[in-house]
C-alpha cells in the first residue's frame, strides 16, 4: 500500500506524518504516540500496526507530536495533546474523504491522552486503548509487591548475585519496605493531597471515559506493571468500575505480553485485535 510522507499545521508547529492510504476505504484509523516515542514506535511496533491495518483496507495516519520526532516545537505533556490529535484528525480527513468512520488508538499515556480527547470530537467512532496510562501510587505499590517482587525473590539469580556480593541487600530491603507501605498505606493524609494534585488527568479521562459515547476497546498485556496498576485501579475504585461496566467496554488480555507487545507474535495479535475492532465499523 502506498505510504506518504508530510507534514501538517499543530498552532504553528509543523508535525510530521505518514499516511497509509486505501483507495476507497470507509474505515480508518490514527496512530497517537504517547511517551519518549515518535511514529515509529518502540521495535517499529507503529509501523507494524499500520501496515497490516493497510493490507485488510484500513487507512492509517500515525504521526509526530509537538517536539517530538521530526516535529518542531516544545514537547508538550502527554495530557495537552487535544490540538494535536484534532489536527491529525482534520489532516486524515483532508486526505482521505471518503471515510465513514475514524477510530483513535493509542498505547500508555497516548492511550491516556486518545481517552482525554475523545468526547470533544463527534467524527470518532471508536477508541483503542492499550495499557493505558492511569498512575495511581497504591494501585502501582500493590502491583509491584504481587507481580515484581514475588517474582524477583523467586528468582535464583538475584539470590546468586547477593551471595556473590554483587547486589545490595540493604538496599532492596528498604526499596521493598517503602513500596509495601506505600501499598498498605494508599494515599491517605498528605499523600492523598499531593495525588490528588498530581494526577488531575486521572479524573480528566474518568469524565472522558464518561463524556465519550463512541465504542471502545481496552488491550491489556498480562506481563506488564502499567497494565496491572490500570487493571487494580478498576477493581479498587468502584466509581471506575461502575463506569467501565455502564460504557460496556470490551476487554481483551494477551498474558504473555509486555508494555509494548514487542514479540512478532504479540504485535500480529495486536495488529488482528485492532482490525476485528475497526472493521466492524464497516456492518
Amino acid at each position: 500500500m502506498p505510504e506518504h510522507a508530510f507534514c501538517f499545521t499543530s498552532q504553528g508547529q509543523q508535525l510530521a506524518a505518514i499516511l497509509h492510504l486505501v483507495d476507497r476505504a470507509s474505515v480508518g484509523v490514527v496512530i497517537v504516540v504517547g511517551g519518549p516515542q515518535y511514529r515509529v514506535g518502540s521495535h517499529r511496533q507503529f509501523v507494524h500496526l499500520a501496515r497490516a491495518l493497510a493490507s485488510q483496507g484500513i487507512s492509517v495516519l500515525r504521526f509526530d507530536v509537538t517536539g517530538m520526532g521530526d516535529s518542531s516545537g516544545e514537547k508538550k505533556a502527554f495530557d495537552d495533546l487535544d490540538a494535536d490529535i484534532a489536527a491529525a484528525v482534520n489532516c486524515f480527513q483532508q486526505h482521505c474523504p471518503e471515510l465513514e468512520s475514524i477510530v483513535l488508538w493509542g498505547l500508555c499515556d497516548g492511550a491516556s491522552a486518545a481517552l482525554i480527547y475523545a468526547h470533544r470530537d463527534p467524527r470518532l467512532a471508536g477508541l483503542v486503548l492499550l495499557n493505558p496510562w492511569l498512575e495511581n501510587r497504591q494501585a502501582k505499590a500493590q502491583a509491584q509487591v504481587s507481580h515484581y517482587y514475588r517474582r524477583r525473590f523467586l528468582d535464583p539469580g538475584f539470590w546468586r548475585k547477593l551471595k556473590q556480593g554483587k547486589g545490595n541487600l540493604v538496599g532492596s530491603v528498604w526499596e521493598f519496605v517503602c513500596t509495601l507501605w506505600q501499598a498498605l498505606i494508599g494515599d491517605k493524609g498528605a499523600a492523598k493531597a499531593k495525588e490528588s494534585s498530581d494526577n488531575c488527568y486521572q479524573q480528566r479521562m474518568f469524565e472522558g471515559l464518561n463524556k465519550y459515547p463512541g465504542r471502545v476497546l481496552l488491550v491489556l498485556s498480562g506481563n506488564d506493571l502499567t497494565a496491572k496498576t490500570f487493571s487494580r485501579q478498576l477493581a479498587q475504585d468502584a466509581a471506575w468500575a461502575q463506569l467501565v461496566e455502564e460504557r460496556s467496554v470490551s476487554r481483551v488480555c494477551l498474558d504473555s505480553a509486555d508494555h509494548t507487545f514487542s514479540t512478532r507474535q504479540a504485535k500480529d495479535w495486536v495488529a488482528r485485535q485492532t482490525q476485528i475492532f475497526v472493521t466492524s465499523f464497516r456492518d
